[in-house]
């Protein structure tokens, strides 16, 4: 028991928004900007970066927590079939979520799990199909989007990188904007360029972009 309270307080300290950190207040302007241009009541965000070398699910997750600083109900979706994350990093099981509700269209609320933020829940991949892009069908994607934005204020969508999955491509059509995390020294000026190209020409708003120094 003891062990799994360490555990918790490590990871607790490694999300926890840093004053000092610009990625933090990259999340918080990320997040006025959100708030002011937002018309409905519930927002759903994909959060992207363009290839592997970024730490997107981090962001992902500190995104999460900005927003639940604000007393929101805020959905953590890991869409990353080939590279799931989120069950660690919250330490859930992963034998049931995402690939579930999707494909055999279930109740959401059956598989999304509760996490030691208040107020944060995440929904994990669930079992992985041998082709994870078979599951990607547009009315399926919207069906799913639709029963999360009904039960939370914000849907945050942690996407796999951008150039290497076409998954990102049918989720952002279903989003209200797009973040892209960028790492110094990682990510290449054309890959951000091409993914930009692409966002725009199917009118993805990006909405915001975390730039990791260090």
């Amino acid at each position: 028991m003891y062990k799994k309270r360490d555990e918790t307080k490590k990871i607790m300290q490694r999300l926890q928004l840093n004053e000092d950190s610009i990625s933090t207040e990259q999340i918080r302007m990320i997040r006025t900007n959100i708030d002011q241009v937002s018309i409905s009541d519930s927002v759903l965000l994909m959060v992207t970066s363009p290839r592997n070398e970024e730490q997107k699910s981090i962001i992902s997750s500190k995104l999460a927590i900005a927003f639940v600083e604000q007393g929101k109900k805020v959905l953590l979706v890991d869409a990353n079939l080939r590279k799931p994350s989120l069950n660690s990093l919250f330490q859930i099981k992963n034998e049931n979520g995402l690939t579930n509700v999707i494909l055999d269209k279930e109740n959401i609320q059956l598989y999304i799990k509760e996490t030691f933020v208040p107020g944060l829940f995440v929904l994990p991949t669930g079992p992985i199909p041998l082709n994870p892009s078979e599951i990607w069908i547009a009315s399926k994607v919207k069906e799913f989007v639709s029963n999360c934005v009904s039960e939370f204020d914000v849907v945050i969508i942690d996407a796999p990188p951008f150039l290497i999955a076409s998954d990102s491509h049918i989720l952002a059509n279903q989003c209200d904007g797009v973040i892209l995390v960028l790492k110094e020294n990682k990510t290449k000026k054309e890959d951000v360029l091409l993914t930009k190209d692409y966002l725009d020409r199917k009118n993805n708003r990006i909405v915001g972009v975390i730039y990791q120094t260090g």
